[in-house]
């Protein structure tokens, strides 16, 4: 099986940003540039409790990539502009505004969307969101449509939080994100009553979860509330999970909280947010070929060289000849047996020459297509 998605070129040596769910549990990932170059590409890391994924792809030139802008400046009513390959239409380009900021559609619980009404449908994640200046102020990542088509609910990540996780993953390779080993859930408006909350601000401690206590040191408790950190007021349990996340691992944070209805700051330690290794793809360096071929009688009663089987991880993989296709000519010489056709191919592999031009008949049609041959064919 085969998947689209898009995405944007955010630093000239080829990161390139993505959608997790674009990418995830791929065998191979290839990139195609809006001139049509292909890359193979790798994953340098995702989180695992964001919809985000940085892939590179490494290119004989500098690449030109775009600028992120700041998404805590966007405004609702603002005119952004998508860009994307919904349903496979390559750089397509819808506008309209941002209809609500803050959005949290549950997928997380760092959950900051933007939420517009450009045109966003399948194939349009993980491609920009971009503001009238010509910043990425969010990456378009989600719909909610009753089918398969928008309705102008689309959602985006914002730059900002693109940023602080594609920043790190370019400088090491890993998040490192904080976090405080407590859960917590919104204060409403009866719950501040019963609680004596100063207002509906904050996140409430529902359980804490610190190793028996070794880590919180009995410092914060179920029922607390907390209002701010190291200052800044936490507006919610997502605005306070962010909070942490950007915090420096080891560092103090002073929590200021509402205990029993009295308010007091106390001071814990930033924990490591626990998060798995990237998935690393079979390195592309050594793929072979992976095209099986097979000798066939053709219409005529001649024989013919058909495509047996192609390994998803092999570079004939990316070429667009399918199992079942029937290969005319390579290198515009006819062939008639498998061994010929992979000759040809051989010949082409010893010039280093990286692409072998392949008549290729689909059904009933003929197409040319460049078929990438590795150092060593099969």
């Amino acid at each position: 099986m085969t998947s689209t998605g898009s995405g944007f070129i955010i630093e000239p040596s080829g990161f390139i940003a993505t959608n997790k769910h674009v990418v995830e549990d791929a065998v191979a990932l290839f990139v195609e540039t809006s001139g049509g170059e292909r890359y193979k590409a790798s994953v340098v890391g995702m989180p695992g409790k964001a919809d985000m994924a940085l892939i590179r792809i490494k290119a004989p030139h500098s690449l030109p990539y775009v600028p992120f802008g700041d998404s805590d400046k966007v405004r609702v009513g603002d005119t952004v502009i998508a860009i994307g390959s919904p349903f496979g239409f390559d750089n397509s380009v819808t506008a309209g505004i941002i209809s609500a900021v803050n959005r949290d559609i549950m997928e997380s619980p760092f959950d900051d969307y933007l939420q517009t009404d450009a045109a966003i449908n399948h194939g349009n994640s993980g491609g920009p969101l971009f503001n009238t200046k010509g910043e990425v102020i969010g990456m378009n990542s989600v719909i909610f449509a009753p089918g398969t088509g928008s309705v102008g609910l689309g959602f985006a990540i914002p730059s900002n939080d693109l940023h602080f996780v594609f920043e790190r993953l370019m400088k090491t390779g890993e998040i490192d994100a904080g976090m405080l080993p407590i859960y917590t859930q919104q204060v409403t408006w009866m719950l501040k009553q019963a609680l004596n909350a100063p207002d509906l601000q904050g996140a409430l401690v529902t359980s804490v979860h610190d190793d028996g206590g070794k880590m919180m040191h009995g410092k914060i408790k179920p029922g607390d509330i907390i209002l701010s950190f190291n200052g800044e007021t936490v507006t919610d349990p997502r605005d306070l999970a962010r909070k942490a996340a950007a915090a420096a691992i080891g560092s103090d944070a002073a929590l200021e909280i509402c205990q029993d209805g009295v308010n007091e700051t106390v001071h814990v330690k930033i924990h490591e947010w626990p998060e798995s290794k990237p998935v690393v793809l079979h390195d592309p360096a050594g793929r072979k070929l992976g095209l099986q071929l097979a000798s066939a009688p053709g219409d005529k009663g001649a024989s013919v060289v058909t495509v047996a089987a192609i390994d998803p991880m092999g570079t004939a993989a990316n070429s667009g000849i399918h199992k079942g296709d029937v290969i005319m000519e390579v290198q515009q010489k006819p062939v008639s047996e498998p061994a010929q056709a992979m000759r040809l191919l051989k010949e082409q592999s010893e010039k280093r020459h990286h692409y072998a031009a392949v008549l290729v008949r689909h059904d009933k049609t003929l197409s040319w297509m460049p078929l990438e041959v590795p150092d060593q064919p099969d």
